[in-house]
């Protein structure tokens, strides 16, 4: 089988001659791979008076030896580009020399300019062909896909916040089927994980390639020291190398043989490497008493609702602390011991949202306060202190002192928080002692007599009492039963898990009807992880994937099945997060692996 030569026209690159012309030896250049360029000369045009032929090789290809031979170029099939360069040849063809460079592909893709070529003429070196263009592909055996993971900050304070972004660059190869095996951040990392539901591919101009990213996560280290984000594993399926097969048949006595290339997909992975964050302790120098841990740029404000009141109104105090530190964590500042007041346990309420391309945290503090008595009282001043690492110094915001002037209340509102008066024995009154007396009800004699005869000399009275005996025990059991079923909250939450996991794995069919892979996946991932819950009456819901995999350790479940477990929680954030949608058959099918996963967690104690 003869090979099909793909042809560079030079233009304007061919300046001593008119009728040399490039080919390559292959119609697919693929990056770190060798290849063929042939310079192809009429043996008339070649000057006498010639020195060395040389390519000047450049941007990362490489030359690895020349040759050069004669032959006899004809416009047939095979060279049916070299007929356009031949002119008014005639169509027997032509001789030429034909030199063949050897070359190395460079690792980068794209069209990359390969160098040029010149020869000594007259003693003086003059370019043939310059800016020799050549498309790189990436090869076969590459990776059809490339993910990274790149933190915006490779050092920072413990207790700092920074962020990882996740990439995709997929290549021509690439054949789909991309799935996250491991999306694990490690255990030495608070994380906020971002919603990547809207994030979309998009092609690499003038090229068959796409690229995504956007921000995967919010990380704040726990301690200090150089720690490691792990690897990001992922399955694809991608186009393997081209494969030339050969078919013989028989044909009137005769056997033909032909050949085919094919190329069949193959599974692969693709990791992104390991990220080392470097950590640095807090410093010492400067760091205030009431120290609140937090480490970023933060507000604080706290303010009472009133300065004047009453003795039985209430006095609100409130507090609000907002930073872009540990996402979702904010510690609490240290209060007064209001001695003066009766209080109640506080209101507080955390929240956290994206601004800026940080994790914003807010804190919400809300304390009431109950004067005890009346007079001129004085709150001290509330202070915050935190870190800040971008200016490298503890910052401190104050709030108060407050006077409070407290005035006495009505009877009703002291009533409030006033001991109850001694409670002694009501004294009766005359005329109640009188109306009661009228109203006494005499006792009469019951003229009725009893029956002579006793129901024990009864047979039928036996037979009752002996059936009674094991009824008594029976329903006494079942009372005892259904009393202990009823107090042990466990027991009937896992008696419930089976029927609750029905009802979420129903939502589940209803968004995979509704073709909603959000949804679906969602109540996948929901429905797991509250069966797990009902099953061991511990709330996994907050827990990090770490945190959950220890807990369910501790309990003895295997390891086997804690890391299907693991894995599925893993496939549902990525299938959830990453703008990558299975087939509808595939959900089905990862809807019945769940079911059957939740099956031999059945058995969990």
């Amino acid at each position: 089988m003869k090979q099909i030569f793909s042809t560079i026209l030079l233009g304007t690159a061919l300046v001593a001659f008119a009728s040399p012309s490039l080919q390559l030896d292959r119609e697919r250049i693929e990056s770190g791979k060798t290849f063929g360029l042939q310079l192809i000369v009429p043996i008339q045009e070649i000057p006498e008076s010639r020195g060395a032929l040389q390519m000047n090789a450049q941007n990362g290809f490489t030359v690895l030896s020349v040759d050069s031979v004669d032959k006899v170029i004809r416009p047939d099939f095979d060279d049916m580009f070299s007929s356009f360069f031949g002119g008014g040849r005639n169509r027997g063809g032509y001789k030429a020399r034909v030199y063949n460079f050897t070359m190395k592909a460079p690792r980068q893709t794209g069209k990359i300019d390969a160098g040029s070529i010149t020869w000594e003429i007259d003693g003086e070196k003059q370019t043939i062909a310059h800016k020799i263009p050549i498309s790189i592909q990436r090869a076969y055996t590459d990776d059809a896909v490339v993910v990274s993971l790149t933190p915006n900050k490779k050092t920072v304070y413990e207790g700092e916040q920074f962020s990882v972004t996740l990439g995709f660059h997929t290549y021509e190869h690439f054949a789909g089927g991309l799935q996250a095996k491991s999306m694990d951040l490690g255990h030495e990392f608070i994380v906020h994980r971002a919603d990547l539901s809207e994030i979309q591919f998009k092609p690499v101009p003038g090229t068959r390639e796409n690229t995504a990213e956007a921000k995967f996560a919010w990380l704040s280290p726990t301690k200090s020291g150089e720690l490691t984000v792990p690897a990001f594993t992922f399955s694809y399926t991608k186009v393997g190398e081209p494969k030339v097969v050969e078919t013989k048949k028989q044909m009137g006595g005769m056997s033909f043989t032909s050949q085919s290339v094919t190329q069949e997909r193959e599974e692969a992975e693709a990791k992104t490497p390991t990220l080392k964050i470097n950590v640095k302790p807090l410093p010492t120098e400067g760091r205030p008493e009431n120290f609140s841990g937090m480490v970023g740029n933060y507000s604080f404000n706290a303010d009472f609702d009133k300065t004047n009141l009453k003795v039985g109104e209430a006095l609100t105090l409130s507090i609000t602390i907002k930073g872009d530190g540990t996402p979702g964590t904010i510690g609490a500042p240290r209060l007064p011991t209001f001695d003066d007041f009766r209080s109640v346990p506080p209101e507080e309420n955390i929240s956290k949202k994206v601004v800026g391309g940080k994790v914003v945290t807010t804190k919400e503090i809300r304390i009431f306060l109950y004067p005890k008595k009346k007079g001129s009282f004085t709150i001290p001043e509330i202070s915050y202190s935190w870190f800040n690492p971008s200016k490298k110094l503890y910052e401190t915001a104050k709030a108060g002192p407050w006077n409070i002037e407290v005035e006495k209340g009505d009877n009703t509102s002291e009533m409030v928080f006033q001991a109850p008066a001694a409670a002694g024995p009501t004294a009766v009154q005359k005329q109640a002692i009188e109306s009661l007396g009228s109203d006494i009800r005499f006792i009469h004699n019951v003229s009725d007599k009893a029956t002579d005869s006793a129901p024990y000399k009864s047979i039928l009275f036996w037979i009752v009492f002996v059936a009674a005996v094991p009824l008594y025990f029976i329903a006494a059991f079942l009372i005892l039963r259904k009393r202990k079923r009823s107090s042990d909250s466990a027991l009937m939450r896992r008696g419930k898990a089976n029927k609750m996991l029905k009802s979420r794995f129903a939502a589940a069919g209803a968004a995979l009807h509704n073709k909603n892979t959000k949804a679906f996946y969602a109540a996948l991932e929901n429905g797991l992880v509250d069966y797990i819950s009902d099953l061991t009456n511990t709330e996994f819901r907050g827990m990090t994937r770490p945190q959950m995999k220890q807990e369910l350790a501790s309990r003895g479940i295997n390891e086997i099945t804690i890391t299907a477990i693991d894995g599925w929680f893993e496939k549902c954030a990525f299938a959830r997060f990453a703008p990558v949608t299975p087939s509808t058959n595939e959900q089905m099918q990862m809807l019945k692996d769940v079911e059957q996963l939740c099956e031999k967690l059945g058995n969990l104690e």
